[in-house]
């Protein structure tokens, strides 16, 4: 076949333009359309084929005549990955938990919790000794709720600081995290698509200069006189180490290996801070909200021992303060009475909790400093521990890259024959 410029009365030069957009264009529509598809859609769209899964197909996101986002459809990985990050690496529960003042959040707790005091003494007695309540004066009936109310700020207060000795005791973070996740099917794929954001778009750039030195390159190559079949074989293998040059660009450290190139460290390294900071908007946001931390210590797996740290404070307080009575409070009310009375005041003290901590989660957000901790610590890992931290997310699809990039570089050159 003979190849000239002369075929559609187009001037090199023009042939050189027309190839380096439709390089361009074409780089830039595959790289995009696969990166999206790496997210979306977030459920399968078509029908689903049993043979496919039988086959082990549904591993690559093939599952039939259709298509899941490859992240979505490994959602189950990606929250294992999430789960570990979280709570190994970014936020250790007991730097978390001692990062609240003992005293600040006391006094937070005081007011609500003396009106739960106040509360309880007369539910209780109203509940065990009724008749004897009612006739007792008023202002007997309020120097008892008065002393009651003076003890709430020591409770409060021992309370904090027991829970910040054994933090792990009370509140399983890594339950806290999978349950979140796991409530919410696509928030993972958001986490680390938010992670991703700035890498993707790296990439889409990249694709452009590529596109452009791709389609130039062939141009060239096909004034040494290249057979038709050649232009499309070098297109694809253009097109693909390009894309995996896009990778290593991307991801070049030099701890990698032995190969330097100067000061040059990949975009991945060099956009730590805010990679970081888009990972920690999400996490703080969706994940590891005051609200789920307090709804995780109230009624997550270790509340039970929540509420047993709750009720033997109370009903030591109870005790100290009633000390020089206490054999007259046994003889009116009975032992079993006052047993049952100081139980009932602890279960009305621990019923109340979770409404007091909410009421004072604007404190518990300032004192905890969710997403400024998980910033400084995601931004302050050592390059290798960041890429191990984030990387694996992506990983498991980087040998896609070559092939797009294939993909597109042949079409580039079918491009180059039609232009021919």
């Amino acid at each position: 076949m003979d190849f000239s410029f002369i075929h559609l009365g187009l001037p090199l030069w023009a042939v050189f333009i027309l190839m380096g957009l439709s390089g361009v264009l074409l780089a830039w529509f595959f790289q995009a359309a696969a990166l999206w598809l790496m997210f979306n859609p977030k459920e399968f769209k078509g029908w689903r084929i049993p043979l496919f899964r039988k086959l082990g197909l549904h591993q690559l996101g093939l599952e039939g005549l259709g298509w899941q986002g490859l992240v979505p459809h490994q959602k189950a990985v990606m929250a294992e990955i999430a789960v570990r990050l979280m709570t190994h690496k970014l936020l250790p529960l007991d730097e978390m938990i001692k990062r609240i003042p003992a005293q600040g959040l006391s006094d937070r707790l005081t007011p609500p919790m003396q009106e739960t005091a106040d509360f309880a003494c007369r539910e209780v007695m109203l509940k065990h000794k009724p008749t004897l309540w009612e006739s007792l004066p008023s202002f007997l009936q309020n120097s008892i709720i008065f002393k009651i109310r003076a003890i709430v700020p020591e409770v409060s207060r021992q309370i904090i600081l027991d829970l910040q000795k054994k933090p792990a005791y009370y509140l399983s973070l890594k339950t806290l995290v999978l349950e979140v996740i796991t409530s919410k099917p696509f928030l993972v794929v958001d986490l680390f698509k938010s992670a991703g954001k700035d890498p993707m778009a790296y990439l889409i750039r990249f694709s452009l200069l590529a596109g452009l030195v791709v389609g130039l390159l062939l141009v060239v190559a096909s004034l040494f006189g290249l057979q038709w079949y050649w232009l499309l074989v070098l297109g694809a293998i253009a097109g693909g180490l390009a894309n995996e040059l896009a990778l290593e660009s991307l991801f070049f450290h030099p701890d990698h290996g032995t190969v330097r190139l100067g000061k040059f460290t990949g975009f991945f390294f060099r956009d730590q801070r805010h990679i970081s900071e888009l990972f920690a908007q999400t996490a703080a946001r969706d994940v590891l909200t005051t609200e789920n931390i307090v709804l995780a210590l109230c009624r997550g797996p270790n509340s039970k021992n929540l509420s047993s740290l709750i009720d033997y404070h109370v009903q030591r307080v109870m005790d100290m303060e009633s000390s020089g009575i206490k054999p007259l409070l046994v003889a009116i009310l009975g032992a079993e009475q006052w047993v049952a009375i100081k139980r009932d005041a602890a279960s009305i003290f621990a019923m109340k909790l979770e409404s007091h901590l909410m009421a004072a989660r604007v404190y518990l957000n300032d004192a905890l400093r969710i997403e400024e901790v998980i910033v400084e610590r995601l931004s302050a890992l050592p390059a290798l521990e960041f890429e191990k931290a984030l990387r694996p997310v992506f990983s498991r699809y980087e040998w896609m890259m070559p092939l797009i990039g294939g993909v597109w570089g042949t079409f580039l050159g079918a491009v180059l024959l039609v232009l021919l």
